[in-house]
């Protein structure tokens, strides 16, 4: 048996089918894109998300690092019962190798909260750490004097911040005093260094680690404030210390602009993109911003993928795929529209098979109907022209010259096909033996009759014809013949009015007796075609009007003159 399949597609057209395979292709293939592009999408923003995360740590792996820097360094100064003089923190710094195992640092630093606001007892303090040379800048009264003691390395930039008091900046002030109440390292907000001196100036930031009496830390705010020795702490200049922490990504997958606190271009610390940044932003293929929380204070990183990262995607495969998809589409549609092609054709020729054979039946048909009839109609001229009773010769002239007629008239419609003939043609046809001169007149309009209808009118004629060569107007140079005819249309049905009319002949006597074509004029044609004959055998000469319909009558034009 079919599968069900089978039989639904079986009742679709034949070219029905290949736009069918080409809608299905292109729902399949928009589906299957559209699929493709969503999974790329998702696989994208999960690895922006991925490389996102990893420079975020990445920064705040680096950030954590310095602040345990500056524990160990805080660590020095618990350790000693004494302030530790600069020759010790300078080889501190050289042991820790800040330039090779830290880059991006500026510098570690100490600053001293001067006990007097830098009178005796500072000088004495700075004397002892062995910086007796920091001048200590003034303060108003009241108000602490944080003054850088230590910084190294201490080079031109560096050298330039020793003795300033960083308490005197509010924002350095926010960190230190965050630093100081929490006992733990606090980053500072945007600044300008005292160590840019030359050059394109930077942003800045810092972060402290108090340092307190005794080593520890006081477990009370009231406490850590009252034992609250200075800081270490650590300069950064922003550029340098991020550029320093992605100098190993040479095809970085994503750029980044970081500010302190909101986004706001006062706010900006860094960028690692030198074009403007809407610019950046309307070419990026992703973007995004997280947050970044170290030592107390909050960044805001902006995040715009680089072409590095659009190399990995698969979002570009997706028009390949839409392309591939489509042109597997079109080669379906090609072979199924081919097979579509292929089956019309087939079909057309075995559908044409069945016409020519159907038509083939139907001629066989017909023409044993016409021979049958033909036969028929030969038979019963023969039968007729025999009873008349004439001479052999009278009687063979009679019956050869009415077959001439049936064949002249079978002739006509031969050439139409027999689909009918004109019914002037079958007029001339007739008469054409007695046309000579002006004598003969034919009037009316174009008329085709059906192919029984033009028979036995042909015969009607023919004996009509024949009595007026023989007796009537045609007998004589003086005699006329007009054959007029109109078609009429009768309630929708097509008709025919067609009068015979003779005149200047000899004079017209009524026969004693009806002979054949009498009869084939008056009975045969009235029953033959449906329709009323009257002839009358006037003395000016005989007249005949036919009225019947053009519908096609049944065959055998001669069957009701027997």
């Amino acid at each position: 048996m079919r599968r069900r399949d089978d039989l639904t597609f079986g009742k679709l057209p034949p070219r029905l089918l290949p736009l069918l395979v080409l809608a299905l292709g292109l729902l399949a293939t928009a589906m299957a894109g559209l699929g493709f592009q969503r999974l790329a999408q998702s696989r994208d923003e999960e690895r922006f998300a991925n490389v996102v995360a990893q420079a975020n740590n990445q920064i705040a792996a680096r950030l954590d690092t310095y602040s345990a820097v500056l524990r160990s360094a805080a660590g020095l100064f618990a350790a000693r019962q004494t302030m530790v003089t600069r020759p010790e923190f300078r080889a501190f710094v050289d042991r820790l190798d800040l330039p090779g195992e830290y880059p991006g640092i500026q510098g570690l630093g100490f600053s001293l909260l001067t006990p007097d606001g830098g009178g005796a007892e500072t000088a004495t303090l700075l004397a002892r750490m062995g910086a007796p040379e920091v001048r200590v800048r003034a303060a108003p009264p009241g108000e602490p004097v944080h003054t850088v003691v230590f910084l190294e390395p201490m080079d031109r930039r560096n050298l330039a911040a020793i003795g300033f008091n960083m308490y005197s900046e509010p924002t350095r002030r926010g960190a230190m005093e965050r630093a100081r109440d929490t006992g733990r390292a606090a980053m500072s907000g945007k600044v300008e260094l005292v160590q840019e001196i030359e050059g394109r100036k930077q942003a800045g930031f810092l972060i402290y680690h108090p340092v307190y009496r005794g080593g520890g830390t006081p477990p009370t705010v009231e406490g850590r404030r009252a034992d609250l020795v200075g800081f270490v702490y650590s300069p950064f200049r922003a550029d340098d210390l991020l550029a320093g922490i992605f100098a190993n990504e040479p095809n970085p997958r994503v750029s980044f602009a970081i500010y302190d606190g909101t986004v706001r271009p006062e706010n900006l610390l860094h960028r690692s993109f030198r074009h403007d940044e809407q610019e950046v932003a309307r070419h990026a293929f992703m973007s995004g911003q997280r947050e970044l929380r170290v030592a107390g204070a909050t960044w805001q990183v902006v995040y715009y993928t680089t072409p590095g990262f659009e190399r990995g995607s698969s979002r570009g495969l997706a028009l390949p795929f839409v392309l591939g998809g489509l042109l597997a589409t079109a080669l379906l549609t090609a072979a199924t529209w081919r097979q579509a092609q292929a089956r019309v054709a087939a079909e057309a020729e075995v559908a044409a098979r069945r016409a020519v054979e159907s038509q083939r039946e139907l001629l066989i048909a017909e023409l044993n109907h016409r021979v049958k009839n033909t036969l028929a109609t030969v038979q019963s001229i023969a039968a007729q022209t025999l009873r008349e009773g004439a001479s052999l010769r009278e009687t063979r002239e009679s019956f050869e010259s009415r077959l001439l007629a049936l064949s002249q008239a079978h002739d006509l419609l031969t050439k139409a096909n027999w689909r009918g003939a004109a019914l002037e043609d079958l007029v001339r046809l007739e008469l054409a033996p007695y046309r000579g001169g002006r004598r003969i007149t034919l009037d009316g309009e174009p008329t085709t009759l059906g192919p029984n209808t033009a028979v036995a009118l042909a015969m009607g004629l023919h004996e009509l014809a024949t009595n007026a060569a023989k007796y009537g107007s045609l007998s004589t140079p003086e005699g006329r013949l007009r054959v007029s005819w109109t078609p009429q249309d009768r309630s929708g049905e097509p008709w025919l009015v067609l009068e015979w009319l003779e005149s200047g002949g000899p004079q017209v006597k009524r026969p004693s007796r009806r002979g054949f074509g009498t009869r084939l004029i008056e009975n045969g044609l009235r029953r033959q075609l449906g329709g009323e004959v009257e002839l009358a055998f006037e003395p000016t000469g005989v007249r005949c009007r036919l009225d019947v319909p053009l519908s096609e009558p049944p065959a055998d034009p001669l069957a009701a003159s027997r």
